[in-house]
Order: structure tokens, then C-alpha cells, then sequence
């Protein structure tokens, strides 16, 4: 785990006193106690020549109370040493080496309750967050890092991770590229901003994110798995023609090998293989390898979403939605699944109850073509032309590639009563559709 450096912790004074324990609290007390008894027990051995009998350098009884003196003021300084900001620090960081992230937390939030100015302190509780899957109190915290230091750079990249993990993407990515402004060396920042690429299914910009990555970290594992799937969309698709020349054939073949030899018969490398199977449209292959990768690792992160997604092709409808749901159910927040459960439904011709989480979808992801074509399907279907058309304009703007959306916006505007807007769609499908007959020949 990252962290953020201390720096210089300065002593915080009287508000230290404010907030100290019970247990320093009861120590001093109990020394006071000590010192009181002890000046009774002097009171009572000078009698009446209290306080007049002269007491010298020499005395025992000063010696005596000096030496209580230097007792609590010792005592009074080690625990506050003890519970310092900076000892707290110290054992907070040791707890995060060890993959400790709740009791890091804990300790990040004393010192914070000690000093909540303490920005280091403020941006690794985000990161203890984020560690345990608490998205949200991350980027809570994070944010309250950033107000202060708009330009800390673990900050603005760990809220973009947990913005991805809650599903609000649009956030992910303002978060992401703020953080690429002020540093561009840092492979995690290009494995997310691939990662997010491919959440939307854009492979091109997804490639040179995730080449950057694993320039930065030869062996991220991970980072190569996800560059090669990008590659095989680019390679055997047909529905991403690559921006830039190149034989990403050659390069998922090295790129199958190369993860091979690291993790055989890993969940990852056999989702890996999945994913190549997919592209190539063998969708039952595809799917055998899902199936291994979850018996070599049943909580691998999407393994249900890969799995759903291939059944509702496959015309599977229960299993699919079956499968879709468990994602869901363990990631609430999974936009891509929401789509998928709501593609199943328009696929089976379902389109009143795909609206509703359709709904949701776009509401998260402004950005998805996936949700917005959808949802504009379902309300042409349902006849809600006037409601379809916007999102359906939108995924035309997202990928005006693609056919289907100009289909269904010329459809919506004729029943709108709306001849030039429809011809023009019309228009737009044919010219998009015959380039597409082009490309496969």
C-alpha cells in the first residue's frame, strides 16, 4: 500500500491536553494522590513547626519532593510521547506495511481526532478506506484532502479508483486526469484511466493507457492481461476497426504465452482466454473458459458479469439474469451490470421492466452507449418516441459508429411527426451501415 510521508508533525500543545485519555488522565491523578499523602505525611512529622521549620538543600524531604517532581513531570511526558501524532503515525504506517488496513485506520482517525489538520494523516485514511473496500467513507475522506491540497496526487487518484468501484464514472475519469496533470509517471494512474476505457468499451483508447502502464511495470500482470484483451477487440471483433496500424493478432498470441508462464491455469488467464474467445464471436468457448476461471477463483471481481453477459447472447435469459444478479448483488454499485440485466430484457423483448434499471444505469454513467441505446430501444418499443430521442442522440455522439442508434432515432422522429429530423437519421444509418458492409469484406 501507498502512503503519504509524514513530513514534520508539529507538537499540537493544549489540544493535546484537551483530548487526552482517561488513562493519563487516572495516572496523574493517581501520582497527585502519591504526592498529596506524601505532604500530609510531612505536615504530620513537623507538627506545629509546619510550614516555619526551615528545610535545606540537604533535607530529605526536598530531596524527597524533588524527586516526586521529576517523577510526574517524566511520566506526564513519555505518555504524551505515546500518543503523540507522530508515534500514532509511525504505528499507523507499520499497520498498513503488514496489511493491516482497520487498525490503520483506527489509528489514522486518533490522530486526526488530535489534529484534524493533518493532511498526510487525512489522505491515508482514504487509502486504509479504499483497501477495505469502503469506497465511499474514501471518498469522503479524500475529498476533504483535496479541498485543502486540490493538487495531491495520491488523493486525486485513489478517489478516482473508488469512483470506478461505486460506479460513478463520469467522476472517475474528471478525478483520473486531474491526477495525470500532475503526475504521468505513475503506472496505477494508466492502469485505472485503461480500465475505465474499457468499462466503455473503447478499445483504442485504451490501448496506449494500458502500453504506458505496463512500460512504467513490465510485470503487472494485470495491466497485460487487461491490454490484452483490448488488443483482441482490435484484432478479431470487427466492431472497433484500430486507430493506429499494428498485428494485435501477433500480440494477443505473445500476450497469452507471456501470462501463461506467470499464472497457468490462473483464474486470470483463463478469463484472459475468455475474453480473446469472445472477441473471436465463439461464444461457447468463451464461456468455458468463465466457467474455469470461476472454479479456480469463485470472488474473482467480474466473473459473473462475463459469465451473464455471454448467456443473454446465447438467448439463455433465466441464467443469464441469474448470473447478472449475483454481480450485482455483490457489487451494488456495478453500472455494467445494470446494463447487462437491462440488454437481457430488451433482448427478450422484456422493455417495461429494462426501463427502470436502464434508468439507473444512465443516471450513473451518462457516458455508457451501451445504456443509452438501450434505454432509447425500450421507449421507441413502448412507443415513448419523445423520450427516446435524447438518448439515443447521445449514443450516436458517443459512438457514431455504430448504426443501430441512427435506425432508432429515424424511427422515433417519424412517429414524432418530424420528416427532415427522420430522413436525416435515415440518411446517417446508410451511409454508417454501408461503410460497415465495406470494412468486413
Amino acid at each position: 500500500m501507498r502512503e503519504v510521508q509524514a513530513g514534520q508533525i508539529c507538537a499540537i500543545g493544549p489540544r493535546l491536553l484537551k483530548k487526552c485519555s482517561g488513562q493519563r488522565f487516572d495516572l496523574q491523578l493517581r501520582l497527585v494522590d502519591v504526592f498529596t499523602l506524601l505532604v500530609g505525611s510531612v505536615r504530620s512529622h513537623l507538627g506545629a513547626q509546619w510550614p516555619r521549620r526551615k528545610v535545606t538543600a540537604q533535607s530529605p524531604l526536598l530531596i524527597c519532593l524533588c524527586a516526586l517532581v521529576t517523577l510526574l513531570a517524566v511520566s506526564s511526558r513519555a505518555y504524551g510521547q505515546a500518543i503523540s501524532p507522530e508515534g500514532l503515525f509511525r504505528r499507523a504506517r507499520a499497520a498498513s506495511r503488514e496489511n493491516n488496513y482497520d487498525q490503520a485506520e483506527k489509528l489514522y482517525r486518533q490522530i486526526l481526532a488530535i489534529d484534524s489538520e493533518i493532511l498526510p494523516a487525512r489522505v491515508n485514511l482514504g487509502l486504509a478506506c479504499y483497501w477495505q473496500h469502503k469506497s465511499r467513507e474514501a471518498v469522503s475522506e479524500l475529498q476533504k484532502a483535496l479541498r485543502v491540497s486540490p493538487q495531491e496526487f495520491s488523493a486525486l487518484l485513489f478517489s478516482g479508483l473508488a469512483y470506478i468501484d461505486l460506479g460513478q464514472y463520469d467522476r472517475a475519469q474528471k478525478a483520473l486526469e486531474q491526477a495525470r496533470q500532475v503526475s504521468d509517471s505513475d503506472p496505477l494512474l494508466f492502469w485505472a484511466l485503461g480500465s475505465l476505457a474499457m468499462i466503455h468499451n473503447d478499445a483504442n483508447t485504451a490501448v496506449p493507457l494500458l502500453e504506458r502502464c505496463t512500460r512504467l511495470d513490465p510485470n503487472n500482470v494485470r495491466c497485460v492481461w487487461l491490454l490484452g484483451t483490448a488488443c483482441a477487440i482490435l484484432a478479431y471483433s470487427g466492431e472497433q476497426k484500430p486507430k493506429v496500424p499494428g498485428d494485435y493478432a501477433l500480440r494477443v498470441e505473445q500476450t497469452l504465452r507471456w501470462v501463461e508462464q506467470r499464472q497457468p491455469a490462473s483464474a486470470l488467464f483463463h478469463v484472459l482466454k475468455g475474453d480473446v474467445l469472445a472477441a473471436r464471436k465463439l461464444t461457447s468457448e468463451a464461456l468455458a473458459e468463465y466457467q474455469r476461471g470461476l472454479q479456480s477463483d469463485p470472488h474473482w471481481p467480474d466473473i459473473h458479469l462475463l459469465i451473464g453477459s455471454l448467456l443473454g447472447i446465447m438467448g439463455q435469459w433465466e441464467e443469464a439474469l441469474a448470473e447478472l444478479k449475483i454481480q450485482l448483488q455483490n457489487y451494488p454499485d456495478d453500472t455494467r451490470a445494470m446494463v447487462e440485466i437491462g440488454s437481457v430484457y430488451c433482448r427478450a423483448g422484456d422493455y417495461q421492466t429494462a426501463i427502470p434499471i436502464l434508468e439507473r444505469a444512465v443516471a450513473r454513467d451518462r457516458d455508457s452507449y451501451e445504456a443509452n441505446q438501450r434505454l432509447g430501444q425500450a421507449y421507441v418499443a413502448l412507443g415513448k418516441d419523445a423520450l427516446a430521442v435524447p438518448h439515443l442522440e447521445r449514443a450516436t455522439r458517443l459512438n457514431p459508429d455504430k448504426s443501430n442508434p441512427f435506425y432508432l432515432l429515424y424511427r422515433a422522429h417519424r412517429a414524432l411527426k418530424q420528416p427532415e429530423k427522420a430522413a436525416r437519421a435515415l440518411e446517417q444509418f446508410e451511409r454508417v451501415r454501408t461503410r460497415d458492409l465495406k470494412n468486413r469484406r
